[in-house]
């Protein structure tokens, strides 16, 4: 079932926090090997910090900022001082920064080749540190899922498989069902 988070966006670590206080709620609901989080862009740092804490069983992130403390994009677009807007000094750069901590969960990123908002290189570094992040990189820019919608249903098929095998290896062995 389909469930949307708002988040603040002008303040990325109360975004997180948000994010992190749903993903224990829908847990404690429904079980860990029934949450899955997907994200786009800030969303998609936000999937990609769930999975990397395990507070999610998968996740898919679209174009995620996996390296806030080397993004630089913000800064020619938003002005110097982009990183203070959103409360996100130094510190909290590397802390937030999937790049930077744990992959618990499998992570499915998914970027466009000629991304100009999120370097494909930072995501291609992100899944080469970590075995459990898959890259999957793709014909256009940060908004190719518009021109592509098929993308999202690939990625959504992509859940949806990590799902059943994640079923399955935490199934009882057949010969041990009552």
């Amino acid at each position: 079932m389909p469930h949307y988070v708002t988040y603040p966006l002008a303040d990325m670590p109360a975004a997180v926090l948000r994010a992190r206080e749903e993903a224990r709620r829908l847990r404690d609901r429904f079980g860990l090997l029934r949450v899955y989080a997907y994200g786009s862009s800030a969303g998609g740092t936000l999937a990609a910090l769930l999975a990397g804490d395990g507070l999610v069983s998968a996740a898919v992130a679209k174009a995620p900022v996996s390296d806030l403390a080397s993004w630089e994009w913000p800064l020619g677009v938003y002005g110097p001082d982009y990183f203070e807007q959103i409360a996100l000094g130094p510190e909290a750069q590397l802390r937030l920064s999937p790049l930077r901590r744990p992959a618990r969960a499998p992570l499915l990123v998914y970027q466009g080749r000629g991304d100009q908002v999120v370097p494909p290189a930072m995501n291609q570094a992100f899944a080469a540190k970590f075995n459990r992040v898959y890259l999957w990189e793709v014909q256009g820019g940060h908004t190719t899922e518009r021109a592509h919608p098929y993308l999202v249903d690939q990625a959504m098929h992509w859940l949806a498989r990590t799902a059943t095998l994640q079923a399955r290896a935490a199934a009882p062995p057949s010969d041990q069902l009552p």
